[in-house]
């Protein structure tokens, strides 16, 4: 699954916010036991979070 089709299936099942919704799926694939799953999603997560940020002020 790319990133874009990861985002877009976390949307449909968690809502409109990117962030949020992969964060969600990261926490539901932290208590897999398939690692992997989880490091996509955390990855993806810190991604978008890191392109979100913008700036302390």
């Amino acid at each position: 699954m790319s990133e874009d089709e990861a985002i877009d299936a976390a949307v449909s099942e968690y809502g409109k916010d990117q962030t949020t919704s992969v964060a969600c799926c990261a926490f539901v694939a932290q208590g897999d036991s398939d690692r992997a799953g989880y490091r996509f999603w955390f990855d993806l997560f810190l991604k978008l979070a890191k392109s979100d940020h913008a700036g302390w002020a």
